[in-house]
């Protein structure tokens, strides 16, 4: 359980990386409408392939929801980045949701 916290960390690092760096080339950069609309779909469709497996499989085999502390996480989370749309505190969110419910479930 320790190595998916783990998976979690790096994946918020990554994901807070990918945007900080895209922030800061894509002011730099003049893209077309057609490539940014294209690049809008390319952070939830990576997000989505790194996030199913984790949260849906151990091992390849199916976790049961009801003993699944990760997906229980990331329904909580999932609200705060949908109501508020601020990268940080959903990371923050989905870090806090998931301790709290590893130490007390």
């Amino acid at each position: 359980m320790e190595s998916q916290l783990w998976i979690i960390f790096l994946i918020g690092a990554g994901t807070y990386l990918f945007r900080a760096g895209s922030l800061v080339l894509g002011s730099r950069v003049q893209w077309s409408e057609r490539t940014k609309e294209w690049l809008s779909y390319v952070s939830p469709a990576v997000l989505g392939a790194l996030l199913g497996p984790l949260l849906l499989l151990d091992e390849g085999q199916w976790v049961p929801i009801k003993g699944n502390i990760m997906l229980l996480a990331a329904i909580p989370t999932i609200a705060v980045a949908w109501w508020t749309r601020r990268l940080l505190l959903t990371v923050t969110a989905g870090i806090a949701c998931f301790a709290v419910l590893y130490y007390f479930m």
